[in-house]
């Protein structure tokens, strides 16, 4: 084999030991915050439980917070929670969008919980952990911000709330301490907290229909 090919070859393989490296890491980190329950575990940490060097580690994380946010967006990933999203930006309805918001919360939260319980436990004293954080909060505000966009664009929404306000509301009331309280405080079951929580934004955010 010439050297150009023996070159060729040598890429492919560091390539997919890259992306595996990078899979067992995120994985190592996962568990190990699972079984702590916090996110206060170090680098070298992980590293030595994925067998893997520190150097590798930040390789492909600049650091402990960059590590803490892909940690975050892999489990959202392995719950399959971008397709999630997509089926319901195409929901036929606004009002339709958030009953698929609030079944999606009561099937992955359980999932979800742990990391964010993590990440919670910590995140006031950890850099890391807040920038993980606020990078989820941020992001399920944005979605809120759509379903609400969402709601004005189909005559949907509750007369006298403005949009700002709407998404507001409808990011704390789908808030993962709400289902905490509710669900593992309270003694819910998926269903009762879809059905109720489903009906109680549908009250707050949405037109009255006529009738009602």
């Amino acid at each position: 084999m010439s050297s150009k090919g023996r070159a060729k070859d040598t890429r492919q393989i560091d390539t997919v030991s890259s992306r595996s490296s990078i899979g067992r890491i995120l994985d190592t980190a996962l568990a190990l915050m699972t079984k702590r329950g916090n996110a206060h575990v170090t680098m070298a940490q992980i590293a030595r439980a994925a067998r893997v060097s520190r150097q590798a580690v930040y390789l492909h994380f600049a650091d402990r917070a960059t590590l803490m946010v892909a940690v975050a967006r892999y489990v959202d990933e392995k719950l399959g929670l971008p397709d999630e999203i997509r089926r319901m930006a195409e929901a036929p309805t606004a009002v339709s969008m958030l009953d698929m918001m609030v079944s999606l919360q009561a099937r992955l939260n359980p999932a979800i919980w742990a990391v964010a319980r993590a990440l919670e436990a910590i995140r006031r004293t950890d850099a890391a952990a807040e920038r993980a954080w606020q990078d989820r909060l941020n992001n399920r505000l944005d979605g809120c911000r759509a379903i609400v966009a969402r709601l004005q664009s189909d005559g949907s929404l509750r007369p006298g709330l403005t949009a700002p306000v709407a998404a507001d509301l409808l990011w704390t009331l789908t808030s993962l301490r709400m289902w905490e309280d509710l669900v593992l405080e309270r003694g819910w079951s998926a269903d009762q907290y879809t059905q109720q929580v489903g009906r109680l934004l549908r009250e707050t955010l949405t037109r009255p229909q006529s009738g009602s």
